[in-house]
C-alpha cells in the first residue's frame, strides 16, 4: 500500500491531517517533502509538459495515449 499522507510536524512528531488507514504499530517509511516545494516541482513538470505538447492538438495527444495504453496492455496480457 502506497499513500500520500498530509501531516504536520509538531513537538518532534508527524501528526497526520485526516484519516490514515494503517494498522496500529505498523512500521512505515516516510519521505518528507514540504508542501510548497512539492507544489513548485509539480508546477515545473506541468509547465514542461505544456511546452513539449503545445504544437499538438488534443486529438493527437489522446490518440497517442490510447495507442500507448493499447500496446502496454498487449505486452502485459498478450492480447
Amino acid at each position: 500500500m502506497n499513500n500520500i499522507i498530509d501531516a504536520v510536524y509538531e513537538n518532534g512528531v508527524f501528526r497526520p491531517i485526516g484519516e490514515v488507514e494503517v494498522e496500529e504499530h505498523a512500521k512505515v517509511t516516510l519521505k518528507v517533502v514540504l508542501s510548497d516545494e512539492w507544489r513548485k516541482r509539480f508546477s515545473q513538470i506541468i509547465e514542461k509538459i505544456h511546452q513539449k505538447t503545445s504544437r499538438y492538438s488534443a486529438e493527437e495527444i489522446e490518440s497517442d495515449i490510447t495507442q500507448a495504453l493499447r500496446e502496454s496492455r498487449e505486452d502485459k496480457y498478450g492480447r
